[in-house]
């Protein structure tokens, strides 16, 4: 059993990892400035979570965000591909494809992208380095300062975003927070990671004449502190949903006293070893808030300790979603006011009336556990050789 375990290790492992090499010397990359107007806008789009063959629902679904929204920047927010599909086991032609369809409706619109890696991303054909430098092949997108691995961790990076006077008011923080298909929660933010997160804000504010610049984090698996914005409630309470990993054995509801809109729709799964992440935020002062994806029926926001924490939902219709609650995050910026930013969901039902079908309203039940049928497959495959090994050497000792 243990050799099984080791295999099964080894297939999640297998270029998984990114050679260590020292971030960035600048302390931020301009993006376009703010419009005219002086105003600026970001989609936050996650859990596109799919195959080769993405879902036309989920093209559809991002087609309409963009064309009513006609965002500045679209982040996407982790799992943007599902490691696990068949199609993309073996397959990097079949990676490459599946993210130039989803890609297709941004870069149709010129729109300037960044990329975030969650705990789907990274297949055995094409690990999130090289998939990185696939999406750094593609018109407009934003990771100037490049990928920065840290330990395994791809696509630690920011982006400034200047006022119409070549000043930066708005940073952008994108963290890989880690994790594997194999994991229900996520584990923790490396030390290296809050090593580089301190001394790059402190850049940022000595490079701005001492001035700390507002910023927003964008990576998928959440902080623990997301449960701060719960209240643990009876199981029989209308619309609780079960804790996960250390609050499995708890229920909860939106705490109405810190949370302002959106929806809970399961438990969320956070980083759940991690303590360091929200607490060097803290003492940096300049992240107001964080968006996350991972929990694909969560669509919450509320503010904890001073920071804003949000779900941005999901798109994805291949593994499991919330019906016509799949959706995007919207942030809107105006340069004069950077940290009284607004932000909203836009739903599927915001902008079509077109009916899900019902097997896609909540799907994904062999998508999502699909990694337990290949381990299942795995198992069997590996006790019929020992069992072949074992009847031939039996037979040869007989005969001798």
């Amino acid at each position: 059993m243990n050799s099984v375990l080791a295999i099964a290790a080894a297939l999640l492992l297998v270029s998984c990892s990114a050679p260590q090499v020292p971030p960035t010397t600048s302390p931020y990359q301009a993006l376009a400035q703010f419009k005219a107007d002086g105003t600026f806008k970001i989609m936050s789009i996650s859990d596109i979570q799919d195959g080769v063959n993405v879902s036309p629902y989920a093209i559809q679904l991002i087609t309409l965000a963009l064309d009513k929204e006609t965002p500045d920047l679209v982040v996407l927010d982790g799992d943007n591909i599902f490691d696990w599909s068949p199609s993309l086991l073996f397959s990097a032609q079949n990676v490459k494809k599946s993210i130039d369809t989803f890609m297709a409706p941004i870069i149709e619109r010129k729109i300037p992208f960044a990329v975030v890696f969650g705990n789907h991303d990274s297949t055995m054909p094409m690990n999130k380095q090289a998939q990185w430098d696939y999406f750094a092949s593609l018109p407009r997108f934003q990771g100037f300062a490049g990928a920065n691995p840290i330990g395994d961790r791809v696509g630690n990076y920011n982006l400034a975003i200047d006022n119409t006077s070549g000043a930066p008011v708005l940073n952008l923080w994108f963290f890989d927070s880690g994790g594997h298909t194999l994991s229900a929660v996520g584990d923790t933010m490396l030390p290296g990671q809050i090593d580089w997160y301190k001394t790059t804000s402190d850049k940022i504010k000595a490079a701005n004449g001492g001035v700390t610049v507002p910023s927003i984090v964008f990576q998928h698996i959440p902080v623990p502190q997301i449960y701060d914005l719960l209240t643990p409630v009876d199981k029989s309470t209308p619309g609780a949903v079960k804790g996960s990993g250390a609050q499995s054995g708890n229920y909860y509801v939106l705490d109405s006293t810190k949370t302002s809109g959106g929806v809970l729709g399961e438990g969320p799964c956070p980083l759940q070893h991690d303590q360091s992440e929200f607490a060097a935020w803290q003492s940096q002062g300049d992240v107001m808030a964080a968006v996350f994806g991972h929990d694909h029926n969560n669509s919450f926001q509320g503010t904890t300790g001073g920071i804003q924490l949000m779900y941005d939902a999901s798109v994805g219709f291949y593994s499991y979603g919330n019906g016509d609650l799949h959706g995007v995050r919207v942030l809107e910026f105006n340069q004069d006011s950077v940290t009284q930013f607004t932000t909203r969901m836009v739903y599927w039902k915001d902008l079509t009336t077109d009916t899900i079908p019902a097997n896609l309203a909540y799907d994904g039940g062999f998508a999502h556990g699909a990694q337990w049928g290949y381990i299942a497959v795995a198992v069997v495959i590996i006790a019929g050789l020992v069992t072949a090994v074992v009847l031939v050497v039996r037979k040869i000792r007989r005969r001798a």
